[in-house]
């Protein structure tokens, strides 16, 4: 009796020990493995470049100029004493673009918060572009004119202007526009018009600075 007692309990731990081996397994081979957590950092500064520079030269101010140029030639020799001279006055107009360049705005322009609620932009000094700046000739006129002087000894007229006359009156009418404020109009402009786009994008808080400005 005794004999079959101990049998009986010697399989019943044989079978334990099999449950408890098969459950280990089962487990071991469903449960997922213990991932380690990870907090994704994505930097603003780009998505918000990408934003803002849709072009590259952004006018915002344009200022339409008229400027009185007045010219003398005169021969540099003994003819001066007879006064020979061409002399005349042109009502020269034109347009001065001005903004701001953003091709040079990078990452180190821009800061955005942790949370994403607020933004600081520094803009570049607003320029002249003078490469754009436009003569308005069919709406110039001469306004007075005298020419005593010989084509042989004298420029022609058409070379005149050309060559001397509308170069000199470009930069007489970029020299008004900066005399007139064309650069303190454009930081402004410039300064609300982002303002009001990085609002656009979400932001609760934005600063805009021009750079060399100051409201």
């Amino acid at each position: 009796m005794l004999r079959i007692l101990l049998r009986f309990a010697l399989n019943a731990a044989v079978i334990v020990v099999i449950a408890l081996l098969g459950w280990w397994g089962i487990n071991k081979l469903t449960a997922r493995p213990t991932q380690p957590s990870a907090v994704a950092t994505v930097s603003a500064q780009p998505a918000v470049i990408d934003a803002i520079k849709n072009v590259n030269k952004q006018i915002f101010v344009e200022y339409y100029i008229t400027k009185d140029i007045d010219y003398t030639e005169a021969p540099y020799n003994w003819t001066s004493v007879f006064g020979l001279k061409q002399q005349y006055v042109l009502l020269l107009k034109g347009r001065v673009p001005a903004g701001v360049d953003m091709s040079g705005v990078g990452e180190d322009d821009i800061w955005v918060s942790d949370d994403g609620s607020e933004v600081q932009l520094t803009l570049p000094p607003p320029m002249v572009f003078e490469d754009e700046v436009s003569l308005d000739l069919e709406n110039s006129r001469v306004l007075e004119q005298s020419d005593s002087c010989p084509d042989f000894l004298c420029s022609d007229e058409s070379e005149m202007l050309l060559n001397k006359t509308l170069p000199e009156g470009k930069s007489l009418i970029i020299a008004d526009a900066r005399e007139s404020g064309i650069l303190h109009q454009a930081a402004r402009d410039a300064q609300l018009y982002y303002e009001n786009l990085l609002r656009s994008l979400g932001f609760e808080k934005v600063h805009v600075i021009v750079t060399g400005y100051t409201n």
